[in-house]
């Protein structure tokens, strides 16, 4: 993709992205963005959106778009199964993947958050010409300065700062794809830590300045930590002990003892006291964990900064043997309800748990898909709900639920402008017994609770302008139901009592002296200020659908004017020349 092509892109949000020297990407050879050199010996081919070549608008059935973050020492290819499996079964479309380099000036010894072009940058983002609207996309961090897949330079063990960086130009490049105004993280072991960086600093946000986060997903994250650096493991999965991750991943330092200065704060220093992981080498490359350029900061720890209690957090943890462990991150660290400040995340994690057998299953995480469907489930509370749009169609999941709990709510937001009837329609019910409900925005239901007759559920509420919900409830489901997803749509048409207004006009607006309403017939019309004070009230007679209403002695301004007559109301806003 061209670095000026996402500017031109159609937007349903309202917020525009600021140009800035970060948002250029670093060019490289082409097939560095297909094939992987990385082994010598072999070379793979990486995965790669199938290109639209018809120049068909592609419209995803998802309410938010996924981003695929992997961890420590890997690569995004760790997603392939999971992914694979979303394209087969559910036809998927890969939107695709993003590039960064976390070491692009090759030296270790200094750290930054400066992108490609500046001078010294330690990342690059690099050129892609197969990104597209999709319904997921991956990011990589296993990437060599001139942009070829590889580990030359420990991009992918670089520091969790970075990570967090590049985190946030995935959002805003997928933001800008979609058209959509939230996505979806869904991070791997230190993937979920670089998530956490982007939505817990609110410095690394949007333009707009927020996260446009809807819902995060971590499996094996390490919330609390991982010591996996002080056994021989790392040695033999190529991980580099002095790296930037390694110091920002532990849970302790290994001579020293105290708590890692990432996760839980501290000053940026080495001596045999502080950060003192090697008894015979130097400990890391560099101790900015920050980034900012220099060392000796104090350093809010990560599980000391608060997090955003309006995310839909959900977590997949493994445990080997019956133990509480991976392998690699145990059951306490990758709890990240043990690591939330203050009082709590108002809405409860949900948790899942992979046993399995053998020595970790913590690198199996991401390709158990049924375990990532689970994670992946919808909200469970209204406060949370995925925002939709009505008249289009979209797909939702039935899953099995954590902590037991036998049924499977899913909550949708949607947003009526008009005096509407709202026909919902449910089809491919997988589950034995769904049933569905409107909610207001108290949460109070609209008419009675419907019942699915067989796969389909089909009802139709009255609906004033507002702001409602759709709660769709499964009980009992399945360890295969989320195989099959629900599809649903909310029509809307016009209510007897809109159709009054359906060729309705007035004009002009501004107006100066004289406002014309016409195809309506009015008996009152109410003048109210911006307060909601009310200023006139102008009884009008009934001609021939159209009427002239006399607004010179009102004083420059916005108002709100209410249109009656015996059956209907509408109200318009004018503003006063």
């Amino acid at each position: 993709m061209k670095k000026t092509t996402f500017y031109v892109l159609s937007f349903l949000f309202t917020f525009t992205f600021a140009a800035a020297q970060d948002e250029q990407f670093k060019p490289r050879n082409s097939e560095f963005e297909f094939l992987d050199f990385s082994n010598d010996t072999l070379v793979t081919l990486l995965k790669s959106p199938v290109l639209d070549n018809q120049n068909i608008v592609y419209e995803s059935k998802l309410p938010y778009p996924i981003i695929f973050i992997h961890g420590l020492n890997s690569s995004s290819e760790t997603w392939n199964t999971t992914s694979n499996y979303l394209d087969s079964q559910y036809g998927y479309v890969f939107g695709g993947r993003f590039d960064f380099c976390l070491s692009a000036d090759g030296n270790h010894g200094l750290a930054n958050k400066n992108f490609y072009p500046t001078s010294g940058a330690d990342i690059a983002a690099f050129e892609t010409t197969t990104i597209q609207n999709g319904d997921y996309y991956y990011v990589n961090f296993d990437v060599n300065i001139n942009g070829s897949i590889g580990t030359s330079v420990y991009s992918n063990q670089s520091a969790v700062t970075k990570q967090g960086v590049a985190v946030k130009k995935a959002v805003e490049r997928v933001l800008a794809l979609t058209g959509k105004d939230k996505v979806i993280l869904v991070g791997h072991s230190m993937g979920g830590l670089a998530s956490r960086e982007y939505i817990q600093n609110s410095y690394n946000w949007q333009a707009d300045g927020q996260h446009h986060v809807a819902k995060f997903l971590t499996l094996g994250t390490p919330h609390g930590g991982s010591n996996a650096s002080d056994i021989p493991f790392s040695w033999a999965t190529g991980t580099e002990t002095h790296s930037e991750a390694l110091r920002d991943l532990k849970i302790t330092y290994y001579y020293s003892g105290e708590p890692s200065r990432f996760l839980f704060g501290g000053i940026e220093i080495n001596d045999a006291n502080n950060m003192n992981e090697h008894y015979w080498t130097a400990d890391y490359w560099n101790y900015d964990v920050n980034c900012n350029g220099s060392i000796g900061n104090t350093i809010v720890g990560l599980n000391q900064k608060p997090i955003d209690n309006l995310i839909d957090f959900s977590s997949v943890l493994g445990r080997i043997n019956g133990s509480s462990s991976d392998g690699i991150v145990t059951e306490t660290a990758g709890t990240l309800g043990n690591y939330s400040t203050g009082t709590g995340l108002t809405y409860p994690i949900k948790y899942f748990y992979y046993t399995s057998l053998g020595i970790e299953n913590h690198t199996a995480l991401p390709s158990q898909y049924s375990y990532v469907m689970q994670g992946l489930d919808e909200p469970n509370f209204k406060e949370l709900a995925y925002k939709i749009q009505t008249n289009k169609n979209y797909i939702g999941y039935t899953t099995v639920q954590a902590s037991g709990t036998t049924i499977d709510d899913d909550f949708y937001k949607f947003t009526v402008t008009s005096n509407i009837n709202a026909i919902v329609s449910i089809s491919s019910i997988a589950t034995t017994s769904m049933n569905a409900t409107i909610l207001n925005n108290l949460g109070t239901p609209i008419g009675a609770t419907q019942n699915n007759s067989g796969a389909t559920l089909d009802f139709t509420r009255v609906l004033a302008p507002g702001d409602y919900f759709l709660k769709i409830s499964s009980t009992n489901p399945t360890s295969t139901n989320y195989q099959t997803p629900y599809q649903f749509i909310i029509n809307t048409t016009l209510s007897a009592q809109e159709i009054d207004f359906a060729n309705f006009s007035y004009y002009p607006n501004p107006v100066k002296d004289k406002l014309m309403l016409t195809n309506i017939n009015l008996s009152k019309l109410s003048i109210y200020n911006t307060m909601g004070q009310l200023i006139d009230v102008k009884k009008l007679d009934v001609l021939q659908n159209q009427n002239e209403v006399d607004l010179s002695t009102l004083s420059n301004g916005m108002y709100l004017v209410v249109l009656e007559n015996e059956t209907t109301q509408k109200t318009i806003q004018i503003i006063k020349d």
